[in-house]
């Protein structure tokens, strides 16, 4: 898929939007803007796939 040079910069100006709008504390955080269209359960799964894995105690 070929992507031309102005879809990929609106596509980068409409996440920079989105990301700056996340800063707002009044914004409706990704995980519940997930849940409504995704449901309960597979918006929980997908923010744990993507979640960093947690670091191991042992190797510090």
């Amino acid at each position: 898929m070929i992507l031309s040079p102005q879809v990929t910069k609106h596509r980068g100006a409409r996440l920079l939007a989105a990301h700056l709008e996340s800063l707002d504390p009044e914004t409706v955080p990704a995980r519940e803007r997930l849940e409504v269209q995704l449901g309960p359960d597979l918006a929980r799964k997908l923010v744990f796939a993507l979640a960093a894995p947690p670091r191991d105690r042992r190797a510090a």
